[in-house]
């Protein structure tokens, strides 16, 4: 009789079994962070799980990053997780930690299998349509059979993955907790055995996801165990028949005769295989950039649509595109365009101002007409160097002001304007005169040194050729190649230099620039004796160095005083020691000689600008001093 008993219940074990509603697929969530070290092997063992066919959802709930939001903070919340990462299957059996390297595939199946295998007593089925920006999606839920759980939600999520971002040894991130309708708090399921309900959910995706690699997860949770107990998920696109165009027309706005406009229409693939079709057009009027597509899956290509009017009038047409993109194999786009007739804007008096020099604002100005009387609307600027008497387009130069640089010097300049009307159709293009070649910063003109008894030097000068106001801050004074004072007025055209050393001193000056900080070539050098006898002229004079200009952009010229027919050994070094250069040569009968330095190395290579130190050695005497490069 026992025997018999026990039969009866293994036989309505396996009938209950038989009829349960199966278990659509396991709902596996992850608290992660692209911060956590651990968190990539947790993404590579999600990502095993799909590719190996696995009945799952993924969600992952991002936490301290640009991916957390408040769907995804409230999941957390609400499992409250020990570490990063954690998974949860079906809101339950947590598995913590992870790798940076390795997979957590092994981890993760036993639990995905021992949830799969416990049946479920719901079922939940969605169906939706797009409005514009807007997903409306009707959700089934159905309780067929018995079931003890309350404090039932259902949860919607809305997943994007493919998302590029550098993170560990991972290149994208996937399934990211998008949003949550209606909200992370979910909808309250109450239903008894056989009942149903519908829920109308209204999702609208940013703009910058992409649809194509999006999915909603659909789960019903207890609340309180925080069991899932069933779930489903489905493609958004696949899931409210999604449009593939970005158009479903094009009204392509007025256009003048000969001219073009253009509309960008983007075609998004939402299947997980390639989508190939044809376009064609009905209107020579409207062309397509291509007449075929070839889109990998998930992916979006975009084609240009031009309207090219031969005549005023309007144009019709129709864009036909064939092909197997989701749900729509045949697609026709409506197009729509009218011609009219318009006379060219015209540019005149087109006329450059400003200094010829290198560094300083020159500004250019024009007068626009239009015969039509249509307002301005993007003209084309182009600044020009002139080389050889052509005109050579400068890269970047399309703004009213530019700033001459290095490689203007010694070359005129010229801008051109293209003038272009609101409706965007283009004049004749006009270049104003060219301004005089372009000049090295100016330096101050005509600088004097007069002694005054004993060791009192006053210096006076001209402010130099081209002088404005803007980008010009003042002076630098130098003797013997030593800053000895900045006049930060240039208004200030003297200066007194007390106590000054006995000996024969070098006196130049620079202009002094901002927007850059920059400093002009030297003015003329003057050379001024402080108590200083005959004879002791005589001797200095016998063994010295003079360079000039010094600081000097181009070249140096090397002054050198020593004995009639002495050899001579000239070497300059860097602020580290290292040598840059080296001179050997003769004085000749008068003890003189001569060199000319360029700025390069030994090697012929230009060197950098900076403060750079010679030695001279001849007739076992030596003379050290500082050269000063500046580019």
């Amino acid at each position: 009789m026992k025997k018999s008993f026990l039969v009866i219940l293994a036989l309505l074990g396996l009938f209950a079994a038989l009829t349960a509603v199966p278990r659509e697929l396991v709902v596996v969530e992850v608290a992660t962070g692209t911060w956590c070290g651990y968190c990539p092997g947790a993404a590579m063992g999600c990502h095993d799980l799909l590719q190996n066919g696995h009945a799952v959802a993924i969600i992952k709930n991002h936490n301290g990053d640009n991916f957390a939001n408040t769907y995804s903070n409230a999941r957390n919340s609400y499992y409250a997780p020990s570490g990063y990462p954690t998974a949860y299957f079906d809101g339950l059996n947590a598995s913590v930690g992870g790798s940076a390297t390795q997979s957590m595939y092994s981890n993760y199946l036993p639990k995905v299998n021992a949830r799969l295998a416990v049946p479920s007593h719901y079922s939940i089925s969605a169906i939706g349509n797009q409005a514009g920006d807007e997903y409306m999606i009707a959700v089934t839920v159905s309780k067929p059979e018995a079931d003890t759980n309350t404090n039932v939600l259902l949860h919607a999520v809305l997943t994007e993955s493919n998302i590029p971002f550098n993170w560990g040894n991972q290149t994208t991130v996937d399934n990211v907790n998008r949003l949550m309708a209606p909200s992370q708090s979910g909808t309250p399921i109450n239903l008894g055995t056989g009942e149903t309900t519908t829920v109308t959910l209204t999702m609208t995706p940013q703009a910058s996801w992409n649809i194509a690699n999006t999915e909603v997860v659909f789960f019903l949770q207890n609340q309180t165990s925080k069991e899932i107990l069933q779930g489903v998920k489905y493609s958004l696109a696949a899931l409210v028949g999604a449009y593939p165009l970005s158009h479903e027309q094009l009204d392509f706005p007025n256009m003048y005769v000969g001219g073009s406009s253009v509309i960008p229409v983007t075609i998004v693939n939402f299947q997980g295989s390639p989508a190939t079709g044809t376009i064609s057009i009905d209107n020579p009027a409207f062309t397509a950039s291509t007449s075929t597509f070839n889109i990998p899956a998930a992916s979006s290509a975009t084609v240009n649509v031009s309207f090219t009017p031969a005549a005023a009038q309007t144009y019709t047409g129709t864009m036909t595109i064939n092909g197997n993109l989701y749900n729509h194999p045949n697609i026709e786009v409506p197009l729509s365009g009218t011609g009219f007739v318009n006379a060219p804007p015209i540019a005149e008096d087109v006329f450059v101002a400003g200094p010829p020099v290198i560094k300083q604002e020159l500004t250019a100005s024009y007068q626009f007409s239009d015969p039509d009387g249509n307002t301005e609307g993007e003209s084309i600027y182009q600044w020009f160097r002139i080389v050889n008497n052509a005109p050579q387009a400068i890269n970047g130069a399309n703004e009213l002001a530019y700033s001459p640089v290095e490689e203007d010097l010694d070359f005129p300049l010229a801008f051109q304007v293209t003038p272009v009307d609101h409706h965007g159709m283009p004049g004749n293009p006009v270049m104003s005169a060219y301004t005089l070649p372009i000049e090295v910063l100016p330096a101050p003109r005509n600088l004097q040194a007069n002694l005054t008894p004993p060791s009192t030097v006053v210096l006076t000068w001209e402010r130099p050729a081209h002088y404005e106001a803007k980008g010009m801050v003042g002076y630098r004074l130098f003797r013997n190649g030593l800053n000895i004072s900045t006049i930060t007025n240039p208004n200030t055209l003297t200066f007194t230099d007390t106590y000054v050393p006995t000996g024969t001193h070098q006196y130049w000056i620079c202009t002094l620039f901002n927007n850059p900080m920059m400093l002009s070539d030297p003015s003329n050098v003057v050379t001024i004796n402080v108590g200083v006898a005959n004879d002791d002229e005589i001797v200095s004079a016998e063994f010295g160095v003079s360079v000039h200009p010094n600081p000097f952009r181009g070249n140096a010229e090397i002054g050198i005083q020593s004995k009639a027919g002495a050899p001579v050994d000239f070497s300059i070094y860097n602020a580290r020691g290292q040598l840059v250069r080296s001179f050997e040569t003769t004085a000749d009968a008068t003890g003189q000689a001569h060199l000319n330095w360029d700025g390069s190395d030994i090697n012929g290579s230009k060197v950098q600008s900076g403060v750079y130190y010679f030695r001279m050695s001849s007739s076992g005497r030596m003379k050290n001093g500082r050269i000063v490069l500046m580019k």
